[in-house]
């Protein structure tokens, strides 16, 4: 048995590389030596040694190894993992101030993270009116899976702006908010539907539900709704995605608590309806966040105020509405030049 010892700071600073820590993420990733080969580019041998390599001088296993069935990570794997994750999230925040430092008289990108549904259904959309608007600048877009991961982009300069769910941690500042409604949804035809709205409550426990995971701050927003109406949710389907919760309504297979984003094309075809229940809808708050000192930010305010301008003009029920934090717009002074009408 390989001897459990503890690394010595010197041997990391001599034996460690990047792009090792970057072949332990893919293999964690893919769960498979063989798999990881293939994106790397490179020989399952040439990962193995590399492997090997940092398992000697950590003095332990990281993966353990099953035949024919891939690998997992052993408890000091899930360490160094997490290790991997830090270090490659500061070589990326590296590179952007770098990027920052050759040109800092001007501004010529603006990064933005946000959680996937608001990528999906509303950032992507905005992104040929930004591209327009500010022709010179380039618009990065990084999906983050967690507030944890916000924040690290927002602290290493990866990200300029992040779109976060409230409560805000308090070391971002809050120049705008995105409010979102949330609705009951339903397959045309259920049964929910042929009851009164009165008693529609009462009802919903007769039938399978989807809704967020557990950890999830919009399952704790539908659970206080419940249980303010008093009603007794019956769930079967707990996801992360939207489009699982969306499936499974349109389907038929279950009812969902959905915002409006994310279902404005399944609305207009007919494959979804919105049903009345009293509490409905639900709003559900988005802190767009800089770090303090930003808020005055020329690319920053541009970008928000474009948000405001295109949720006041627009007439698509699904435009998640903007509003500045305050009622005076970050930074005072005069607005900016008056934008065309915009529909999206």
């Amino acid at each position: 048995m390989a001897e459990n010892r503890s690394p010595h700071r010197q041997q990391l600073l001599r034996g460690l590389t990047f792009d090792q820590l970057f072949a332990v993420r893919t293999i964690a990733s893919t769960g498979s030596f063989r798999e990881a080969s293939k994106i790397l580019c490179l020989t399952q041998p040439a990962i193995s040694q590399r492997v090997q390599h940092i398992e000697h001088i950590l003095g332990s296993p990281i993966f353990d190894r099953h035949s024919g069935i891939g690998v997992t990570l052993t408890e000091a794997g899930r360490t160094f993992l997490a290790f991997c994750d830090r270090a490659m999230l500061d070589l990326d925040g590296l590179c952007a101030d770098m990027a920052q430092s050759e040109d800092s008289d001007a501004e010529t990108t603006l990064g933005i993270t946000a959680p996937s549904d608001s990528i999906q259904y509303f950032i992507i959309r905005l992104l040929p009116l930004l591209r327009a608007r500010f022709p010179d600048r380039q618009i990065r877009v990084t999906q983050s899976g967690s507030r944890g991961e916000s924040l690290q982009m927002m602290r290493n300069g990866t990200a300029d702006v992040a779109f976060y769910r409230v409560p805000l941690d308090p070391e971002l500042s809050v120049v705008a908010l995105m409010d979102e409604q949330l609705h009951l949804v339903a397959a045309p035809g259920h049964e929910i539907l042929r009851i009164p709205v009165e008693e529609r409550p009462g009802a919903l426990g007769v039938y399978p539900f989807a809704t967020y995971i557990s950890s999830m701050r919009s399952r704790q927003l539908v659970e206080r709704w419940s249980l303010k109406i008093g009603a007794r949710l019956c769930v079967e389907i707990e996801s992360q995605s939207l489009d699982v919760m969306k499936q499974a309504a349109v389907s038929g297979s279950a009812l969902t608590v959905l915002p409006d984003t994310s279902i404005g094309e399944e609305l207009k075809q007919g494959r979804l309806v919105i049903a009345d229940i009293d509490g409905m809808p639900l709003v559900r708050a988005t802190a767009i966040a800089v770090r303090p000192g930003d808020e005055r930010r020329p690319a920053i305010q541009e970008f928000i105020d474009l948000l405001v301008r295109i949720s006041r003009a627009s007439t698509d029920k699904s435009m998640p509405g903007f509003r500045w934090a305050t009622d005076t717009k970050v930074g005072g002074g005069a607005a900016p030049p008056a934008a065309p009408a915009i529909v999206v």
